[in-house]
């Protein structure tokens, strides 16, 4: 009946997240640990029956915790009472969207700054350059102010140039 109890709780929470169009994934397994539910790639969510409040098992679920944000994730906690409390349930769903979000504007940004990081700054000039240099002529009947590119498009550029030396 417990297991049975603590899927149940699962599940409700599990329905919460869905309904917030969080991506879920359940019964996850992280190494050695199993974690309830997993949204995104680095939330971890951990419905907490009564038997996580007995002695040997606050122990473990610490243990679990601390060695889950040592790899980069975030856990959040919610207990099986404060499941059965619809307001409390809708609460910890919003902890775990705004987490959700978080997550989403890093990997956003990181994937932004990725684009160019790695190229040499003097390259992307030279490219800066070169780009600016070309649209002066094909626009030489047209004077129109030329603006700065982006480093995305300076990056997508830089591909383009050694994807056509390579096929040289």
């Amino acid at each position: 009946m417990g297991e049975k109890y603590g899927l149940l709780t699962e599940e409700k929470v599990l329905e919460e997240l869905i309904r917030r169009r969080l991506p879920c994934q359940q019964r996850v397994h992280i190494g050695d640990l199993e974690v309830d539910i997993l949204v995104g790639q680095r939330i971890c969510v951990e419905v907490d029956g009564y038997y996580h409040a007995m002695k040997g098992k606050i122990s473990k679920d610490a243990a679990k915790e601390k060695q889950l944000e040592s790899l980069g994730y975030v856990v959040l906690r919610i207990t099986s009472s404060e499941v059965k409390n619809r307001r409390r349930l809708r609460e910890f769903a919003s902890k775990v969207q705004e987490a959700y979000e978080r997550e989403r504007s890093y990997e956003q940004a990181q994937r932004d700054t990725s684009l160019t990081h790695s190229l040499p700054q003097e390259k992307l000039q030279q490219l800066r350059a070169q780009l600016e240099a070309e649209k002066a002529k094909q626009k030489k009947k047209q004077p129109v102010k030329a603006r700065e590119l982006t480093e995305e498009e300076l990056f997508f550029k830089a591909v383009e140039d050694l994807s056509k030396r390579g096929r040289k």
